[in-house]
């Protein structure tokens, strides 16, 4: 049986998504099947081994067929291996922060936008927490296409401004991603337009087929790797990738599946240093723990604190520059070296986004980075500095605050600071009669943050 829904699919499956709880084949590309809500799936594909691999496009045997295809000559990232830090030599590396636009994402943005191309939408609409929209922000702008992005308030200043940087709409909906979703399904209600197409990374399948590509190249560049370390996040990429070894497998490139490691974040007053893991319900967790029992893998929880700490670390000791979300497997890997007795030279992280894409938080980490705000002080700079973690959502009470800021100052610093904003009526605390304060900025306070931002530079001086 088979259905089709929506606009005329200028695109030619090699198998099209499948239910097979309903047994129905679908024409759009949906990760859910519309009547059960129950995982799509594209079955296993072979294809005959590539002579050249230079970019993602080379594994279009494994990809739909479209009309019109989009690229930044993404793909084929390098394996590298940790040289100068004792505990990790030899442990591989894969520069997925070396594609177009510093992500993995762009994987996916390649053939999302290649489908609306096809399909002859003219604007494209998305929801994340950054690297998805900037992605996708890239790619429509390669297209000639439109793009609305939809992200939450409190999300890194520079990726926002890669995705203005890019052309794109950006709307500031929600405190973090459920919001920001609600948000833009109450917009699509209200503008709904057969012109708008929504790539949600979460809910389209060709998320899933752009990034499997990550797993092809692994089983081509280096098919005796037994463990491979991934962020969680929302699921879709560890997904991605075992949907790329299960291809492998298929063309006989691999005869067995790696076992994959999966690292959460430890849920503390740290996790805003990582918005894109700190996802409370991701919808492929079931499907996560499936593939993490099947291939003998398990879950490690870090702190928001620990990944920041590490992506300095590797950025100071090997010349890699990666967002703290990212160098969650770096962390994840002393943590099963220490437990699971894991051999390095075996063992391969993805190393997935840009440290350019957290320029904010690494200067607040590190005390030998200077923020420099234009005719005020040193302790004005702090000041901001406190407004910028309330503003944003980040903490809301004096520990917290400390924590956000790296704790490189003393705790007594910040309360004096937060103390003298208060006098200066630019934040208020909203529950007085409580133990733990919650701090907001008042009308004066948000003015003044915003006049204070305008102003902002940050300076790597030492």
């Amino acid at each position: 049986m088979k259905k089709k829904l929506g606009r005329p699919n200028r695109v030619s499956w090699k198998s099209k998504p499948f239910c097979n709880q309903c047994k129905i084949e679908w024409e759009e590309p949906f990760l859910w099947c519309p009547e059960c809500n129950s995982l799509l799936e594209i079955p296993p594909i072979n294809a005959q081994k590539n002579q050249k691999i230079d970019s993602l496009w080379a594994f279009s045997g494994f990809f739909p067929n479209f009309s019109r295809c989009i690229s930044l000559n993404e793909g084929f990232t390098s394996i590298i291996d940790i040289k100068n830090i004792p505990d990790l030599k030899k442990l591989k590396m894969k520069l997925e922060f070396r594609n177009p636009t510093g992500s993995f994402r762009d994987r996916a943005a390649a053939l999302l936008v290649s489908d609306a191309l096809s399909r002859k939408f003219s604007e494209i609409l998305t929801v994340s927490t950054g690297s998805f929209s900037i992605s996708i922000a890239a790619y429509t702008a390669r297209a000639g296409l439109k793009s609305i992005n939809f992200i939450p308030e409190n999300i890194e200043l520079t990726k926002i401004e890669q995705m203005k940087i890019y052309g794109s709409e950006v709307r500031f909906q929600g405190k973090n991603l459920g919001e920001t979703m609600q948000d833009a399904q109450e917009y699509l209600k209200k503008h709904y337009s057969k012109d708008l197409y929504v790539p949600l990374p979460n809910q389209n399948i060709l998320t899933i087929e752009g990034q499997k590509s990550i797993g092809l190249e692994i089983a081509l560049q280096n098919p005796d790797i037994e463990n491979v370390v991934v962020p969680r996040g929302s699921g879709t990429l560890l997904y991605s990738l075992y949907k790329g070894f299960i291809d492998a497998r298929e063309s006989g490139w691999i005869d067995r599946i790696p076992r994959i490691f999966a690292v959460a974040l430890k849920k503390s007053a740290d996790s805003q240093l990582v918005e894109s893991l700190d996802i409370n319900d991701p919808m492929l967790l079931s499907e996560v723990s499936r593939i993490l029992q099947e291939t003998g893998g398990k879950e490690i929880p870090i702190s928001g604190q620990k990944m920041a700490e590490q992506a300095i670390e590797l950025a100071k000791n090997e010349g890699i520059f990666i967002e703290p979300a990212s160098a969650s497997v770096i962390a994840g890997v002393r943590s099963m070296k220490e437990n699971l007795g894991i051999e390095l030279p075996r063992t391969l992280t993805l190393l997935t986004g840009s440290g350019i894409n957290a320029m904010n938080l690494f200067a607040s980490q590190m005390r030998d980075v200077k923020k420099v705000l234009w005719g005020v002080t040193a302790t004005s700079t702090k000041k901001f500095e406190i407004l910028r973690v309330i503003a944003e959502r980040k903490a809301q009470h004096g520990y917290g605050i400390w924590v956000v800021l790296g704790k490189r100052n003393s705790i007594q610093s910040i309360y004096q600071h937060i103390t003298q904003l208060e006098k200066e009526n630019l934040i208020i605390n909203t529950q007085p009669n409580k133990k733990r304060a919650n701090f907001e900025l008042t009308d004066k306070g948000k003015e003044t943050f915003l006049r204070m931002r305008e102003l902002i530079e940050v300076h790597g001086q030492k």
